[in-house]
């Protein structure tokens, strides 16, 4: 049993790294600042954008289960704004900014 002990500890420092290695460079090229998020948001097929849509709902905290649909509702070619609607009829805002984060407004209902 010690032996084993041994064995597994043996083998576990082994594949630590140095502690004078450098970590790997991390390619970011795909992370430009010239990317056009809202072009990207514009093209997504209908069934992608309502997951992107159900994504953003639900990482702001809000209940959703599934969203039904989605429509463009300002044109503002700076921060376009969608309307998403869930499965229980209720609507949100959802506005794309150029740099990729989206911005849900909800009202609340009484």
């Amino acid at each position: 049993m010690r032996k084993l002990l041994m064995v597994i500890a043996l083998i576990s420092v082994g594949g630590c790294k140095a502690a004078d290695e450098k970590p790997a460079e991390v390619d970011r090229s795909d992370l430009s600042a010239d990317r056009d998020y809202i072009a990207e948001v514009k093209a997504l097929p209908e069934a992608r954008r309502k997951a992107l849509f159900f994504r953003a709902i639900r990482d702001a905290g809000l209940p959703c289960q599934t969203v039904t649909k989605s429509e463009p509702v300002d044109a503002n070619e700076k921060a376009p704004t969608w309307r998403a609607e869930c499965e229980d009829r209720t609507a949100h805002l959802i506005q794309v900014m150029p740099d990729g984060t989206l911005y849900v407004t909800s009202r609340t209902t009484p």
